[in-house]
């Protein structure tokens, strides 16, 4: 009994933060419950009757529909065009080049050429400071009907505009060397005067380029200051008459006006604030008792908590961006099927998914775009993706996993529609989007899925297949220096898998901790009987050491699948498969010796028994027995089922008598289904096979 208790408080340990965390987001859940449903309602109006009926561009409106109160929306189509007319209204910038300039000035002060060296560095100084354009960047402007521009350097933040006209470009340049050069005849040699034209032609170059980042710039704060065009209803006001065409714009305010406001009064909200406390105290219980037994119980709470406030708020973002587009239904695009869905992988745990689908189904009842059948739509297409999850036994099954979620969700958006008595002319765009929703949902669980797994070091079934279908370097290194102690873990994982299939007990976690209970043997492999083909070692130590070498293997273990990050639950098996049992052997040996010298007294039993927690889960105890059956079963000769069942019944008889499995919490028949198992296993390992013709002869022979 003490036992007993010992291994349930052992349960409760968890960081302290967490400890704290968890209040503050179940509290940051109930919050986030009442808050997100009141804030869309501020926007947000169910509208009721036929106006549920959808209607399309372009038909016969059957009845005259009008405003129920007066509301605003933003035209999203106005908007989008006034400010790419703002952005096109913007002038092309251009900006002078530092470097052009300089270059041609460094020309220019090269140049010595009789005493016309001063004359051309005052031309070139002239042209660079004016500026020279390139003739086809002013001509590409000119075909786009743009006359001016604006014109300053890279560091001014105010630019000169100019018409493109009163500008020099390279197919002016040379008629305006020339104009000015002329001026100059009556004061300069004409030889001296053609050099100079022939220098300044060849130095001058565009020096004033078009400045892209500036413009985008300066179109993009233009694009940004143009205010949301604002359209405003007023209650009463028709928004269709019955026998007109439906228009794209009346379409579009119908659609806004179901995601108007809607007030409620203090009752409602009283009873809104009960709903969710009752919801998220009977969710938060259903959680705490499903992992009542689990040491990850406050992480998976953890995590199941933190996932129900993101998705509260993803539903308010979703809502929001749909109240500003006008979509009328909402059901489809809801953001809440990944959590569920994420959460029965985290913790392989369906029935975690369930609990996590029901208690957001029911969140919706509070949202104002909520129809009669929005909850079991949610709880519906999370409990398909739930249950699909029982194909999944690799990632690239996800792939399949998603095309029935899929399925199974274009169906039930049919029978939404029906329950809802809506247009079945847009229910391709309802389950185009339901499909989008999944396959976000699918996106978003294979990417935090490996990400969550890491952070919190989970035994997830994804986890746990790569651990046991791949070869670690531990279990390498296992293979290569005890390949005795190897081939006895393969055994022990299987029959501990299979067993586990049986009793319904997590079968992957214990293949992987069958795998790895051993792995401290690598340190010492000669000492364990498995791994002597010679004589045995412990004939050469006392009892009491030989005893220290043996126990030392799970500690050694414990130490070397914490370096290889083996989740936590495969680390308590490891220190767990031998339990507070008693090394016999080695206690005889020692009573004997002692007994020889007279004094029994120094022979203490706890010195020769492990040191460890017993098995604290069936997945512990199955390892444990697994691990004892299939080493005394290498002793038994002339072997048959009769005698492997007796030796399975004696071992876990003598598990029972030293209080081995008082916290496993296996059963009376899940010990029978256990002795079944491994009699099966044992009896079809070591079955007899007949004697060959040739084998016969050459016996014969010998």
């Amino acid at each position: 009994m003490k036992k007993m208790q010992a291994a349930s408080d052992s349960l409760r340990a968890s960081p302290v933060y967490l400890r704290i965390l968890i209040p503050v987001l179940t509290l940051a859940v109930a919050v986030s419950a009442i808050l997100v449903p009141t804030f869309l309602s501020q926007r947000v109006q169910v509208v009721t009757g036929d106006i549920r009926t959808r209607f399309s561009v372009g038909s016969l409106a059957d009845q005259d529909i009008k405003a129920t109160e007066t509301f605003h929306y933003v035209d999203q189509r106005k908007t989008a065009l006034q400010r790419e007319i703002a952005a096109n209204s913007v002038l092309p910038h251009f900006s002078f080049s530092l470097i052009d300039s300089q270059q041609m000035l460094q020309q220019s002060r090269l140049v010595d050429h009789n005493g016309s060296d001063e004359l051309v560095q005052s031309l070139v100084r002239e042209y660079v400071a004016n500026g020279i354009y390139d003739s086809n960047d002013l001509h590409a402007l000119r075909q786009q009907g743009i006359s001016d521009i604006f014109v300053g350097n890279d560091s001014d933040s105010e630019r000169t505009r100019i018409s493109i006209d009163d500008v020099l470009h390279t197919d002016q340049l040379t008629d305006r060397i020339h104009r000015d050069i002329a001026v100059l005849a009556h004061a300069y040699p004409q030889q001296m005067l053609v050099t100079v034209f022939s220098t300044v032609k060849d130095i001058l170059r565009p020096n004033v380029h078009p400045d892209r980042v500036a413009t985008a710039a300066a179109r993009q704060e233009a694009f940004e200051a143009v205010e949301p065009v604002v359209v405003r209803v007023e209650k009463g006001e028709y928004l269709i008459k019955k026998d007109m065409v439906i228009t794209e714009q009346q379409n579009r305010t119908l659609q806004a006006m179901r995601l108007a406001s809607v007030k409620y009064t203090p009752a409602q909200h009283i009873g809104r604030i009960f709903f969710v406390l009752i919801i998220t105290s009977a969710a938060w219980y259903g959680m705490y008792v499903l992992f009542q037994m689990n040491k990850r119980r406050f992480q998976y709470m953890f995590l199941f908590l933190a996932g129900v406030v993101i998705s509260e708020v993803m539903v308010y973002v979703t809502l929001t961006v749909a109240s500003v587009r006008g979509v009328t239904l909402l059901d489809p695009i809801l953001p809440l099927f990944a959590h569920p869905i994420l959460i029965a992988l985290l913790t392989n745990k369906k029935q975690a998914g369930m609990i996590t689908a029901v208690m957001l189904g029911s969140y919706t009842l509070l949202l104002p775009s909520a129809t009669m059948t929005t909850v079991y739509f949610v709880v519906a297409i999370a409990a398909c993706g739930i249950y699909f999850i029982r194909y999944v036994a690799r990632r690239i099954d996800m792939v399949f996993q998603w095309f029935f979620g899929i399925l199974s969700a274009s169906f039930l958006m049919v029978f939404h529609t029906m329950l809802n008595g809506l247009s079945f002319s847009h229910l391709f765009s309802s389950i185009s989007a339901v499909s989008i929703n999944m396959s976000v949902t699918y996106i978003l669980v294979t990417l935090i899925l490996p990400l969550v797994e890491l952070a919190f070091n989970l035994p997830t079934p994804f986890r746990l297949r790569e651990l046991a279908y791949s070869d670690s370097p531990q279990l390498v290194r296992l293979s290569q220096t005890a390949v005795g102690t190897y081939n006895h873990s393969l055994m022990v994982s299987e029959m501990a898998y299979a067993a586990a299939k049986e009793i319904h007990a997590d079968a992957l976690l214990a293949r992987v901790a069958g795998m790895y209970h051993d792995i401290g043997k690598q340190e010492h492999p000669e000492y364990f009987i498995e791994n002597q083909e010679g004589d045995n070692k412990h004939h050469e130590l006392k009892a009491s050491l030989s005893v220290a070498v043996i126990k030392s293997h799970v500690k050694i273990g414990v130490e070397k699948g914490r370096q290889a990050r083996l989740p936590q639950e495969v680390l308590d098996i490891i220190s767990q498969h031998h339990g507070n049992d008693v090394i016999a052997i080695f206690l005889k040996e020692a009573q004997k010796a002692a007994q020889n010298e007279e004094d029994l007294r120094q022979v203490k039993r706890q010195d020769y028994a492990y040191n460890n927690q017993i098995p604290q889960s069936p997945e512990a105890a199955l390892v444990m027995l697994a691990d004892s059956v299939e080493a005394a079963s290498r002793t038994v000769k002339k072997p048959s089922a009769q005698r492997y069942e007796k030796l399975v019944n004696q071992i876990i008889m003598s598990k029972i008598e030293r209080k081995q499995l008082g916290a496993s919490r296996l059963s009376l028949t899940d010990l029978e289904t256990i002795t079944r198992v491994f009699v099966q296993i044992l009896t079809g390992r070591f079955h007899s096979r007949i004697e060959y013709p040739e084998e016969q002869t050459k016996e014969k022979h010998d």
